[in-house]
């Protein structure tokens, strides 16, 4: 009799607690992502933090805005750096590679073609991909990277795509580089300004292509921003921010909308 209680009470147990735990194994993941574009004294960092919650630096500034860099990745409580992706190994992008994958424990690493690996010691167990030979990768299940062209001074432009949403990484200055874009896409979201805002690129017929509703750009002392492009911006009705002066930019994406954090 008293086993038959014991078991009856298993069952009871079990009948209440199995619904809950299929409920949570069936629970989705976090269907928003992170971008924060990182406001530095000098050069180009974005933090992206997936679906999933890995962590994805693009880029890592220049050497004199280290500390900075660190302050602000240890404020967004950034513990572990699962991928560090380099759009150019100029100083103002690629300038605290070491530093930051010896600080964050990075072993997987996209670069451009001509990166001088042989100049860093990396880890042992180090997965490294390369612009010229990735069209189409990922960071997550759903945050997608569609690569674009690299230019003749190894700097690489793409596009991430999360649902709906997309923000391009324009990394050429030239408007000679823009016949690329106009068959490879059509309305984005975001776009990050090339070469700190001090190029021809986007010209106004880009703009106009791409209808972007933000324009983002970073700050580095050692160029000057072109007023004409900063003209063409406001023109179009573009929510252009300009780093230096705004600080950093929190948006959150869903695969529908985004959200301007901070």
């Amino acid at each position: 009799m008293k086993g038959k209680l014991i078991i009856g009470f298993l069952m009871i147990c079990l009948s209440i607690l199995l619904p809950v735990i299929l409920s949570a194994e069936q629970q989705p993941v976090n269907q928003e992502i992170d971008i924060i574009f990182l406001n530095l004294p000098n050069g180009e960092a974005t933090l992206i933090r997936t679906e999933t919650g890995e962590n994805v630096l693009i880029n890592t500034g220049a050497p004199s805005s280290y500390q900075n860099l660190l302050h602000q990745l240890e404020g967004l409580k950034v513990n572990k750096i699962d991928q560090l992706i380099l759009t150019s190994f100029k100083k103002e992008y690629a300038g605290n590679t070491e530093a930051i994958m010896e600080k964050f424990h990075v072993s997987k690493f996209l670069f451009p073609g001509n990166y001088p690996k042989d100049q860093t010691e990396f880890p042992e167990d180090s997965v490294f991909a390369y612009w010229p030979k990735i069209k189409n990768t990922s960071l997550s299940e759903n945050v997608k990277i569609k690569f674009i062209d690299e230019n003749a001074d190894d700097e690489a432009t793409f596009l991430l795509q999360y649902g709906k949403e997309s923000v391009l990484f324009l990394n050429d200055k030239e408007i000679s580089f823009e016949e690329k874009l106009y068959a490879s896409m059509q309305q984005i979201d975001i776009i990050k300004i090339a070469a700190f805002g001090s190029g021809e690129s986007p010209s106004q017929q880009l703009l106009r292509h791409l209808d972007p509703y933000l324009g983002i750009i970073f700050y580095s002392p050692s160029f000057d921003i072109n007023e004409d492009l900063v003209e063409r911006l406001f023109a179009s009705w573009i929510d252009a921010y300009f780093l230096k002066q705004t600080g950093s930019i929190y948006i959150r994406l869903t695969k529908e909308d985004y959200e301007i954090m901070s």
